[in-house]
């Protein structure tokens, strides 16, 4: 039998993490996402690679759930305010970097208000295959709207996300998923649409849960992985429902954790990632514990 989640402790030879009745310590975590910021103030996954808008912004919101200030904040707003942005995933992670710095936003309305079409959606219709969700651009034009008090179409996006919604209660236009399930969630809950009572959406989350803890990409699928069970977890604090296994998923994410302080993909194998090593630390908030570096 697993141990429980209070129950649980280790060695920092297995793994990092040392729990303390419901709080967790993280303090080397804090040392690799430190260690991999570069001279000019970005950061990056892998080492002695160029800095990236994904992983800078991965690197800051985990410091910020660590409630760990970040170093050399001045560089990484000149680089942030610097970088070239293509596309509107670009300016969404800008934006999200300068709030997380408390620095002013950059005005993106009329390249938001361009990518949308008559039906609700933002964005192509077809996904490309860096896109993980076709509602993804969708949603991250409604937070962009959101963070910069535009005017939001309510009716006619609602409308669009509630057409992605398949009869076994999950959405997606050629099937449902969770990563799909997740963005619509999210886009319908920043647009204070009412989704408590998606029965069958919960369901259909409740589907990807295994009982050996953590969330799985297709319902019943094994093994689980670190990026479903954040998107898994999220979706059910969306619905304001627990999860049915939570010491599982804690013993689960933790023991995802490599040597140097970060989180990979699933139990097995895996190298550390800002991405994974985010979604763990998020996912151990939501799971009710304190994530602190000291």
């Amino acid at each position: 039998m697993a141990p429980t989640l209070y129950a649980w402790r280790t060695t920092l030879l297995e793994t990092e993490a040392v729990g303390i009745e419901k709080r967790i310590l993280l303090r080397k975590t804090v040392d690799y996402i430190f260690a991999r910021q570069n001279e000019d103030g970005g950061y990056t996954s892998v080492q002695y690679t160029d800095s990236t808008l994904y992983d800078t912004y991965l690197a800051l919101e985990t410091l910020r759930i660590l409630k760990v200030s970040p170093p050399r904040v001045d560089d990484t707003i000149a680089w942030v305010r610097k970088y070239n942005a293509m596309n509107i995933r670009d300016y969404y992670l800008i934006n999200k970097i300068l709030m997380i710095l408390n620095q002013p936003l950059i005005d993106v309305s009329k390249r938001v208000f361009e990518l949308m079409d008559s039906t609700g959606r933002f964005g192509a219709r077809e996904v490309d295959v860096e896109t993980v969700s076709e509602v993804e651009t969708t949603f991250m034009c409604v937070e962009l709207m959101s963070m910069l008090n535009l005017k939001q179409y309510r009716e006619k996006i609602i409308e669009f996300i509630l057409s992605l919604k398949n009869p076994d209660g999950g959405f997606g236009a050629a099937e449902s998923s969770i990563n799909s399930t997740f963005y619509a969630l999210k886009t319908l809950s920043t647009l204070n649409h009412p989704i408590e009572e998606m029965l069958d959406t919960l369901n259909f989350v409740r589907l990807h849960e295994n009982s050996e803890g953590g969330f799985s990409l297709k319902p019943g699928a094994k093994p689980p992985f670190m990026e479903p069970t954040h998107m898994g977890l999220m979706c059910l604090r969306l619905l304001k429902k627990e999860p049915l296994y939570p010491d599982a998923t804690v013993n689960f994410i933790l023991g995802c954790q490599n040597t140097n302080g970060g989180f990979r993909r699933s139990l097995e194998h895996g190298i550390s990632s800002f991405e994974y090593t985010f979604q763990a630390v998020s996912s151990l908030r939501m799971l009710g514990l304190r994530v602190e570096a000291f």
